[in-house]
């Protein structure tokens, strides 16, 4: 799967509010593409997601080992939205194989 794919399969997916879990499966959030962005909602707080900050993440993650990629350790970036964005990698890459 290329970023492309993924992108194009979250603004149709994300159509209208879905809930998911954070890798830690310990926290809830909805996520919603809306206006060119992916907006995340928890319980304390609401965040966007830019496509290119996505990009950015998708890029390091093919740099990866596979068993490292959904791992947040695993990335040095400063983002506060990095839990959400690879909760979101997770579940709709699946079993996928990344390009």
């Amino acid at each position: 799967m290329k970023f492309e794919e993924l992108w194009d399969i979250l603004v149709k997916g994300l159509s209208e509010t879905k809930q998911f879990q954070s890798l830690s499966q310990t926290n809830k959030f909805q996520a919603k593409y809306s206006g060119g962005r992916i907006h995340i909602t928890t319980q304390n707080s609401v965040w966007t997601i830019e496509r290119s900050v996505m990009h950015e993440i998708w890029n390091k993650a093919l740099t990866l080992d596979e068993n490292l990629r959904f791992k947040h350790f695993s990335y040095n970036q400063n983002i506060r939205t990095l839990s959400f964005i690879l909760a979101l990698m997770r579940d709709f890459v699946g079993q996928n194989k990344m390009e």
